[in-house]
């Protein structure tokens, strides 16, 4: 009896290594996230993107503009130069500019949150998908339609940017573990465009550049090193703004 005991003790043991071990082995490596840079496979997604109760988009999710960016030409133009009826949110832009029309079918203003994070999923071969590094926020007056500009950063260095000829879905918050660290490492930070100035837009455009070479070293490099997150950490705090 004491030696069936003693086999079975020796066998979970054995399990439970072999647990830790699979665990181990599985963890997600910088560069091959699946859907992310070249890896193949599907986006991972932890929750999908849901509406509030009453909103929606009108039409399809396309790129803003009319050509197409590509990624060995960039271009550091006022990301601010926009229609006045166009509202412009996000962070990023240099090759992923969403245009999304929004609206609020319900008497009562609604907040839209897309959260950190967030995948936006090309429909097209060889165009980039994007992604959210913080919440942005969008108030919709009730019985009423927003069009909204949305900088994105894009996860698969050496395909194309965005145009409009191309549509995108969004598919919720990304499963990967290095995005979720470096969102989290982001949440109090001071980076979306809306809170720029016109005379602050060499600053936006330092800062965009700087955090979409750190989402390219998670999504086709080896990973974010120390001088990245000390990138991140001399970010604007608002947590510390009155």
């Amino acid at each position: 009896m004491k030696s069936k005991i003693s086999l079975l003790a020796l066998l979970f043991v054995l399990m439970t290594y072999s647990s830790c071990q699979k665990e181990e082995n599985t963890q997600e490596m910088p560069g091959n996230i699946p859907g992310m840079g070249n890896a193949e496979g599907q986006l991972e997604i932890k929750e999908p993107f849901v509406l509030p109760e009453g909103v929606s988009f009108v039409g399809e999710i396309r790129g803003f503009g009319d050509a197409p960016i590509a990624i060995e030409q960039p271009s550091m133009v006022s990301l601010k130069s926009d229609e006045n009826d166009v509202l412009t949110l996000g962070c990023g832009g240099q090759w992923i500019a969403l245009d999304l029309l929004l609206e609020n079918s319900d008497g009562f203003n609604k907040e839209v949150v897309i959260p950190a994070g967030c995948v936006f999923e090309c429909q097209e071969d060889g165009y980039q998908h994007g992604i959210t590094l913080h919440d942005v926020r969008i108030h919709l007056l009730g019985n009423s339609q927003l069009q909204v500009k949305l900088y994105l950063f894009c996860i698969n260095k050496g395909k194309h940017g965005s145009s409009s000829v191309v549509t995108f879905i969004i598919r919720g918050v990304s499963a990967s573990q290095w995005i979720k660290k470096l969102t989290d490492a982001l949440l109090y930070k001071g980076i979306d465009v809306s809170s720029f100035s016109e005379e602050q837009m060499d600053e936006y455009n330092r800062i965009s550049t700087g955090l979409q070479d750190i989402v390219w070293a998670i999504t086709n490099g080896s990973g974010v090193n120390q001088r990245d997150w000390d990138f991140i950490n001399a970010l604007r705090d608002l947590i510390n703004e009155d």
